[in-house]
């Protein structure tokens, strides 16, 4: 017993700011009143042994039996008052006689134990585990290149702090409001950022260290009353985050990633990692650098991602967790890497579950061609004064500027390259290594036999980033009369790239016909504009193209606007407004949710979990039927006039006249336009206003629609 004490005392070591300390250190963190029933002989810290004869240890070799008897022989008085200190001392820690300490919160990975903490959820204890380093911090001489695996350490990891966030901008348009606020890094940006946490339910089988010996002599503690409900033979699914951000953006620590309750409730093991965002992981240069391995290759954030994930499978079994149930989700950016890690040569095939919140890789601020890439690079490069004209003779000459420059510095002038509405300076690119193909093309070569898909899209994406783009138009907090020259250059402006007869199309298909020149409708028609364009419509196409491949997929369409929601009514069921109901963040009895919020966030909670272990995400009793392109059902999640949640809610499309717009008809019209004179170009244009131009183009638009359909049908 007195020598599993002086384990305690002196051996232990621990990681805290980043040095790994020796545990004599940590002896004064011992309460007061603890101490205070300690015998005097060991009220004060003995000196350290002697370097000839190293000190029992958790985390160094067993003592041999000489030695035991000799530090047994030396306090054989002490240890009588000892055994009943060691429960105070070690809380929930275990003692192996003769063997050592069993700390229930320390797991044995590949890259070395770690310590987490240890909280009570819903009733139920989880384990979690922050800040744990999957690759070398990515600074100096690895800023812009691809990640690399982190150094394996000896000593026990301390993984109770949130890890840095990787550098990136605050949102500061409106200073003090909450509601942008929680989307902010909450902390501290920095280059060394390549973390991971997560978050175990107990009842869950943990590689523990043993306590004098890490490593060789790892083995599972068991519960006696362990629960093996929901959980295969190879242990419990795990759901792997990947946060969004638009790429530029975002981090895995903010609150409402936590997922101390989705883990505790879904009784499914949940991690999440940072990867690099911005220039620091999307920098692409790899037309001047000889060979790929070599500076900026672009996508370092998506390696970043896929080295977490290759960590997450290797250690599943540690946590208790089975490597061949890992579930891959994410929202917005998110949900557009997921769909990226299913199909690129890099990752394909480790996992085989997905789920798309509001983000698939063909949406168009989600992926960007080499040629883009490499125009916005070279901007940076000139914009950081490190010398452009040197960089096709010397490459590495500029590339070193770089890496001396400033990371705030590169932060910040990274945004001169932002290109209007979701026109983001950084995103996958089309590299051939890790994104092989536009994402259309790359969906129709995939074999996606056996994988599973929940994707889905919420009521109003476009709002959020309609707000931030036209700030001098709207307010966040009311609705805006918009008039119709108002209306015109807004569209005008969002879809400045698009040709004259598209922009025509475009803007007759969301002029609110019916209701005249109402300036509220047309505030809310541009909304739809937007969110059906970047969002929804994308999300319906990649669906569809994803069951032609051979995948199951769910789709969920999430129409709730939630009584907590602190952005004005006109914004209504916003981007982003689901993932608190899916990390289960209304059944936190703190917040003032209604009970309505929390059973929704509960069968969410529980829908989410089921397809991560089973691929489907109906509950027991509930039918949710394929999304298939002769059948697009989805299934609504509201908590809104219904008497039971689980209740059968399904729709088609979500906006399938809207998406047919833009995915059958738009792509047509544009096959269609040459550069001279079109029949659209022939009559004055609906955005002019004029009724007769109004009717004229209507009947061409309509004629043009109606040969469109013809033929499609024929086909």
């Amino acid at each position: 017993m007195c020598t599993a004490y002086h384990s305690f005392v002196y051996g232990a070591r621990v990681y805290s700011s980043g040095k790994i300390l020796q545990g004599a250190q940590q002896a004064s963190s011992i309460p007061a009143v603890i101490l205070a029933r300690i015998p005097a002989e060991l009220s004060t810290q003995p000196q350290p042994p002697s370097i000839n004869r190293r000190p029992p240890s958790i985390t160094g070799p067993a003592l041999s039996k000489r030695e035991r008897a000799e530090m047994t022989g030396s306090h054989s008085i002490a240890c009588r008052t000892c055994a009943h200190v060691l429960v105070l001392l070690l809380g929930a820690t275990v003692i192996r006689p003769a063997y050592g300490i069993i700390d229930r919160l320390v797991v044995q990975t590949s890259s070395g134990p770690i310590r987490g903490r240890s909280t009570m959820v819903q009733g139920r204890e989880v384990h979690v585990f922050n800040g744990v380093p999957f690759a070398k911090p990515p600074v100096d001489g690895l800023r812009f290149k691809k990640p690399v695996p982190a150094e394996p350490w000896h000593g026990v990891l301390d993984a109770t702090r949130l890890p840095p966030s990787c550098i990136q901008e605050r949102y500061e348009y409106f200073p003090g409001f909450a509601g942008e606020e929680m989307w902010n890094p909450n902390t501290n940006v920095s280059e060394d950022c390549l973390y991971l946490n997560i978050w175990v339910p107990t009842k869950t089988r943990l590689r523990h260290g043993r306590g004098l010996n890490f490593g060789s002599n790892d083995y599972f503690q068991d519960d006696d009353d362990f629960q093996r409900q929901h959980q295969s033979k190879g242990g419990l699914a795990m759901l792997v985050w990947i946060y969004g951000g638009g790429f530029m953006s975002g981090t895995s620590t903010l609150d409402i990633y936590n997922a101390e309750i989705l883990a505790a409730v879904g009784n499914v093991i949940v991690a999440s990692m940072q990867y690099r965002v911005g220039a620091f992981g999307f920098l692409y240069l790899a037309p001047y650098i000889n060979g790929y391995e070599e500076d900026a290759p672009g996508n370092m954030g998506m390696w970043d991602q896929a080295l977490a994930i290759r960590w997450l499978k290797e250690n599943a079994k540690a946590f208790g967790g089975d490597p061949d149930l890992i579930t891959l989700f994410g929202e917005s950016a998110g949900g557009s890497s997921v769909s990226l890690h299913l199909m690129s040569p890099v990752t394909r095939g480790l996992s085989r579950r997905g789920i798309l919140q509001s983000g698939t890789l063909n949406a168009p601020w989600s992926h960007m061609t080499a040629e883009k890439a490499l125009q916005i690079a070279e901007g940076l490069i000139d914009d950081c004064n490190c010398n452009l004209t040197m960089l096709k003779e010397s490459p590495s000459t500029v590339m070193q500027c770089m890496r001396n420059v400033d990371a705030k510095t590169i932060s910040v002038q990274q945004w001169n390259s932002y290109s209007g509405i979701l026109g983001f300076p950084s995103a996958p690119t089309i590299d051939g290594v890790f994104m092989t193909a536009d994402p259309m093309t790359m969906l129709r070569e995939a074999n996606l036999e056996g994988i599973d898909i929940l994707v889905g899209s919420n009521r109003d994406e476009g709002t959020y980033f309609l707000l931030y783009d036209f700030i001098d138009y709207f307010e966040k907090d009311a609705a805006t009369s918009l008039p119709r020259d108002k209306f015109l250059e807004i569209m005008n402006t969002i879809f400045n790239k698009a040709t004259e007869p598209e922009r025509e199309a475009i803007i007759f298909q969301y002029t609110g016909w019916e209701s005249g020149n109402d300036g509220y409708q047309n505030q809310h028609q541009v909304g739809r504009a937007v969110g059906d364009h970047f969002f929804i419509c994308p999300t319906n196409e990649f669906a569809l193209g994803l069951t032609e491949r051979g995948a199951s997929v769910h789709y969920y369409y999430f129409t709730h606007r939630t009584s907590t929601s602190l952005w004005g009514e006109w914004m209504g069921v916003l981007h982003g407004d689901e993932v608190e109901y899916i990390f289960g963040q209304p059944m936190n009895a703190s917040l003032q949710y209604r009970q309505r919020e929390r059973d929704l966030s509960r069968r969410m909670v529980l829908s989410v979990s089921e397809f991560a272990r089973t691929g489907n995400p109906a509950l027991e009793g509930e039918h949710w039927p394929l999304y298939a392109r002769e059948n697009p059902i989805y299934f609504i999640f509201n908590a809104e006039g219904e008497d039971d949640l689980r209740g059968e809610k399904y729709g088609r499309g979500p906006m399938a006249t809207s998406c047919a717009f833009w995915n059958d008809f738009l792509p047509r019209l544009r096959a269609w336009s040459v550069p001279s004179k079109s029949p659209c170009n022939l009559v004055e244009p609906v955005s002019r206003g004029s009724n007769t131009a109004a009717a004229v183009g209507t009947v061409v638009l309509l004629t043009l629609g109606l040969l469109l359909l013809t033929g499609s049908l024929a086909n």
